[in-house]
């Protein structure tokens, strides 16, 4: 079943644009200000003094792992062949290249092979090393679910309208990979046996989108309501989008068993679905709402991504059975909409110390489109030290810890963080870094 990783893995080529060091150092909390205004359209007319944003610019320090390490360098290939090919992981590289701004100190690596282990004691899974394979945990929560185009960059263009955003980007994302057992297998793997004269199903299934974004949004400050302490900032924001190129594929491998409960020979079906330049394409749009409440020393957000949207492709579908022979292949489309909000919380309260700087503590919290998240983080500012810590949950446990010092015109920042790697779980630590400079 090594193929189902690797087509699983090929659907997913989108670069991670990766977040601030300030915020990996938190455990990727996103604070209350200008630079959450894509989760919360309120934000962008929030003042930038409060809670303060990454500094400077982050260093791609994962192009050293990108250029020199084995297992995530495909520079081996043509340097040293041998090597390559008994090194180089391709969801190692898919990791590296999906957070570019780390430096990943151990990458995951890819199961040879899948292995049905059936015999008296049961049915276990294990990998070509003889390692335990859980299933659950190489099931992204959001894989499969269909998620609108987030710009990787936007070019904001001037209005001469207070409050009145016009910006045109680009983006070109994945929307997950994974691994699915069919309903007979899903049952009897948790009954620890295989039935006997039954079909049995696995599947791996990635998708990715890439094209141009068109967004028109406005954001303000509202009139101070009586007995109301707090300034409230309300936003709004219209994306539209046009594709110009979209897949996703599945690949089944299936196989029956006799008599005896023992797995047969194991085929392969497929279905991919293609949309390229000059042969297909796709539009569609989303309403983004937000609003956000500044009380000074503390602020809270709430945002809805997607409150209503839609998106239509059109290219072409090709599927095959587990034999090879070719069922279908020709013109097909595929279309989302609907209601399917993504919602996202965030706060953030600072406290001056009497022993001399201040603490500042921050939560977020977000749901949409299958997949849960939630950080906590504080930093504690004296004079030019900076210290962060942080904790939490996206597609598994998050942890972040950071220093940086802030002079006039000067910053430098770092951070050790951790994310769960896409497709296999595993915890992978990163060092981050940015520098700043101020005139």
């Amino acid at each position: 079943m090594k193929k189902l990783l690797v087509a699983a893995l090929l659907m997913t080529g989108g670069l991670g644009l990766g977040q601030g060091v300030r915020s990996l150092g938190m455990a990727g909390l996103n604070l209350p200000g200008p630079w959450a205004a894509p989760l919360n359209p309120a934000f962008a007319a929030f003042p930038a003094a409060g809670y303060g944003p990454d500094a400077g610019f982050s260093l791609p320090l994962g192009v050293i792992n990108l250029a020199l390490r084995p297992s995530t360098s495909p520079l081996y290939y043509f340097s040293d062949r041998a090597r390559f090919k008994n090194n180089f992981d391709l969801l190692a590289f898919y990791d590296q290249v999906s957070h570019p701004y780390e430096l990943e100190i151990n990458t995951p690596s890819s199961p040879r092979e899948i292995v049905f282990d059936v015999s008296a004691d049961g049915v276990s899974i294990r990998d070509g090393s003889g390692r335990p394979f859980d299933l659950g945990s190489y099931k992204n929560g959001g894989a499969g679910a269909y998620q609108p185009p987030k710009p990787a960059f936007e070019l904001a263009i001037p209005t001469g309208l207070p409050g009145l955003q016009f910006s045109v980007g680009a983006f070109f994302s994945s929307g997950g990979l994974g691994l699915e057992p069919g309903p007979n297998l899903a049952r009897d793997l948790s009954r620890g046996y295989l039935q006997a004269d039954s079909e049995y199903r696995l599947s791996a299934f990635g998708s990715a989108q890439a094209g141009l974004t068109v967004r028109l949004g406005y954001a303000g400050r509202m009139p101070r309501l009586p007995g109301l302490t707090a300034d409230l900032y309300l936003g709004g924001g219209v994306q539209a989008f046009y594709g110009l190129a979209y897949a996703d594929a599945k690949l089944t491998a299936i196989t029956e068993t006799d008599s005896h409960g023992a797995p047969g020979p194991v085929g392969y079906a497929s279905e991919v679905f293609l949309v390229r330049p000059g042969q297909g394409s796709g539009y569609g749009g989303r309403l983004d709402l937000g609003m956000a409440l500044d009380f000074g020393d503390g602020a809270f957000g709430l945002g809805v991504n997607n409150l209503v949207g839609m998106a239509q492709w059109n290219g072409s579908l090709r599927s095959t059975d587990k034999d090879g022979n070719v069922l279908r292949d020709g013109p097909a489309s595929r279309s989302f909409g609907g209601f399917n909000p993504a919602v996202y919380l965030n706060g953030a309260y600072k406290q001056p110390l009497e022993s001399g700087g201040d603490i500042l503590l921050g939560a977020d919290l977000s749901y949409g489109y299958g997949e849960l998240g939630t950080h906590f983080g504080l930093e504690y500012r004296l004079a030019i030290l900076r210290l962060r810590a942080g904790l939490g949950y996206q597609n598994g446990l998050r942890v972040g810890l950071g220093a940086g010092v802030s002079l006039p015109h000067l910053s430098f920042d770092a951070a050790l963080t951790t994310h769960q790697a896409a497709f296999s779980g595993e915890t992978v630590f990163g060092i981050a870094a940015s520098i700043g400079f101020a005139l």
